[in-house]
């Protein structure tokens, strides 16, 4: 029984084929381009540099905004960066990439890159 359905499945493949190389044939004739390049790509891929200046305008953008946070609990008197770490969190102020908690490490990099 099974070999007769695979007869059968590799009958209509073939009929499958024969049916798209007739169709493909008909529409060459009629002058369809077929296959290639459509011309749907743009003239330049995407600029990695441009990229990567965007990202780095945004990140020292956002460690300055994040400065004026440190600077305020800094003037309460709250020292060292795993305590202003705990005081963002508790404060609720997101982190620069806007996920996740801060920690000491965080707090070094915005202060870093807001100083530099």
């Amino acid at each position: 029984m099974l070999r007769i359905y695979a007869a059968m499945a590799q009958k209509e493949r073939e009929l499958i084929s024969e049916r798209t190389t007739a169709a493909l044939a008909a529409a060459k004739a009629r002058g369809a381009v077929l296959g290639g390049d459509r011309g749907y790509r743009p003239a330049a891929g995407p600029d990695s540099a441009a990229a990567a200046y965007a990202r780095r305008e945004a990140a020292i953008r956002a460690a300055y905004r994040l400065v004026l946070e440190v600077e305020h609990l800094r003037a309460r008197g709250v020292a060292g960066q795993a305590a202003l770490a705990r005081a963002l969190n508790e404060r609720g102020v997101p982190t620069p990439h806007g996920t996740g908690a801060w920690t000491h490490t965080t707090v070094a990099r915005v202060m870093a890159r807001a100083i530099a």
